[in-house]
């Protein structure tokens, strides 16, 4: 039985998993990653994966603490498992688009907020400055605020370096379904998976939308589904794009891979992680809006993933219970890249006792109990 058992079960290959079991082995323990099909193989395997600064400091934000402290671990991170000359992190630089007057009243406010904070460059651009860095605009955007920090990570090779870090210390792969979490209430822990048990001193529930089936039998109600998003990639005319644009609730950028990708969608479907063709015509024409040479572009491929969203819209991190040894992470939504790191650290910490550095109490799934 040697081989089913380990300090701490973690269950999701995504970059929250794969974020704990990093930060586990890193401390000594023994970790067990259940993953049914392959590490990053969805949500974090396709999302867009730039990292934007934080520009509004609200402490009374649930997310605030978390942001910031996922962003330092991104950094982190990268710094520690970037191999020679291959970085895990490079800077780019990331422009949000003004396409009305309230939007550009916005952006300027937030530029004079934070032109001398300690955000570095950002600069309110007009039209006319903006078309100097990228001339493809079109003419209807009336400006953008350039953030100069914002960064550009492949979540795909992201992900499978902390996984790599964590196996390369001891971690084992455990490609199978998990059918349940054991938890009886007197202390022991586990799952059951390909008809077998597993046990542990805690397990880690990172399975993004899935989470809530897999937490079904320990009668806690955490209410996570999934939100489907999709991003085109087209071989577009010209010379890549040399930032990040973002405009409404959608963005554009060209990739290392050459292509120049587009997204993105929220939609409420369910399991169903299909490509559609509404939403490419959606993506497209929101695209060519703001960059209308992209009408001569080739489609290359088109991706759908499903990301996780709790019933309030914030992430959950934490135990089931007060003294739960059933822990979750989850919930990231669209900025599950961003916050993926700190959503696995910080569930590495509170497995390990130890403390967390933030406030993450409004974050805690017992939030949800009725």
């Amino acid at each position: 039985m040697a081989d089913h058992t380990a300090d701490v079960i973690v269950i999701g290959g995504g970059i929250a998993g794969c974020a704990a079991a990093h930060f586990l082995s890193q401390r000594g323990q023994s970790v067990l990653l259940f993953e049914k099909d392959s590490v990053a193989a969805h949500a974090s395997g396709f999302a867009f994966g730039v990292l934007l600064p934080r520009l509004f400091d609200d402490p009374s934000d649930p997310v605030d603490e978390l942001t910031k402290l996922s962003l330092e671990l991104h950094r982190q991170v990268s710094d520690e498992l970037s191999e020679p000359g291959e970085p895990l992190q490079r800077r780019k630089a990331s422009v949000l688009l003004a396409l009305d007057e309230p939007m550009a009243a916005q952006y300027r406010g937030l530029y004079r907020t934070h032109s001398s904070s300690l955000l570095g460059d950002i600069r309110w651009l007009e039209y006319g400055e903006l078309s100097h860095i990228e001339a493809r605009i079109s003419q209807h955007v009336i400006g953008g605020l350039y953030l100069g920090e914002s960064a550009e990570i492949s979540p795909s090779a992201f992900t499978s370096a902390m996984w790599r870090s964590a196996e390369a210390r001891g971690a084992r792969l455990v490609n199978t379904e998990v059918e349940s979490v054991v938890a009886d209430g007197s202390g022991s822990v586990g799952v059951q998976a390909g008809g077998e048990t597993y046990s542990a001193a805690k397990v880690i529930v990172a399975a993004g939308p899935w989470s809530s089936r897999l937490l079904e039998g320990t009668g806690a109600t955490v209410p996570v589904e999934p939100l489907k998003g999709q991003i085109v990639r087209l071989r577009a005319p010209g010379p890549p794009m040399k930032i990040s644009l973002w405009y409404d609730s959608d963005y554009a950028g060209s990739k290392p891979d050459g292509l120049l990708w587009c997204g993105t969608t929220e939609e409420r479907v369910g399991f169903d992680e299909q490509p559609t063709e509404s939403a490419r015509a959606g993506i497209l024409a929101s695209a060519q809006k703001v960059l209308p040479f992209l009408a001569d572009a080739e489609m290359v491929t088109q991706t759908a993933c499903l990301r996780p969203v709790t019933a309030d819209g914030f992430p959950a991190v934490g135990p089931l219970e007060d003294d739960s040894n059933v822990i979750v992470a989850t919930g990231g939504g669209r900025n599950g890249i961003v916050l993926g790191p700190a959503l696995g650290k910080v569930a590495a910490d509170m497995a390990l006792g130890t403390d967390t550095g933030i406030d993450a109490g409004f974050l805690s799934p017992a939030r949800f109990r009725s």
